[in-house]
């Protein structure tokens, strides 16, 4: 009797049934993510004009993404790293320096602002790794250096920073 429904399962499937198959190639086009972005667009200092140092190691939090390996950000400045004030076609500057803090994230290949630096010509974080879907965040501090011969002119200083990424 086993025999009989073994025989009759088999031939009911070889009989009754076709079979196809179909093969899908399945494609996604990944959007590329480069990004950096700051919290604040302006940043306040108060100089009290002593000769003191002012520091702020936190002024800000520098957030990048990137979908690539291998970008570098770069951080340049309006008037070679000053702080400038023209008054009655008189030009006066206060250097500023310049850190980001990129410790503790193995990402980074090379950080040419791990200390602060005055941004005479462009300085530039190499990174090696991509970033987290919410990016990676940094922060950056602002130092105006102690200063022991003239006192500063009293008014208010601007200056440009500009931070930038790129990629291959």
């Amino acid at each position: 009797m086993k025999k009989f429904w073994a025989f009759l399962v088999v031939g009911l499937l070889i009989g009754s049934a076709a079979w196809a198959a179909v093969d899908v190639q399945i494609s996604a086009i990944v959007a590329s993510r480069l990004s950096v972005g700051i919290t604040d667009s302006t940043w306040d200092l108060t100089i009290d004009n002593t000769g003191a140092e002012v520091t702020q190691d936190s002024i800000d939090n520098l957030t990048v993404i990137s979908s690539k390996k291998n970008y570098t950000v770069s951080f340049s400045s309006s008037d070679n790293g000053n702080l400038k004030m023209t008054v009655s076609g008189i030009v006066y500057l206060i250097p500023y320096e310049i850190k980001v803090d990129t410790e503790g994230w193995a990402g980074v290949q090379t950080n040419n602002l791990d200390t602060y630096k005055q941004l005479t010509e462009a300085k530039t974080i190499v990174f090696i790794k991509r970033t987290p879907a919410v990016g990676k965040v940094f922060p950056i501090g602002i130092q105006i250096p102690a200063y022991s011969e003239e006192i500063y002119e009293d008014g208010t200083y601007t200056a440009t920073l500009t931070i930038g990424i790129t990629a291959p």
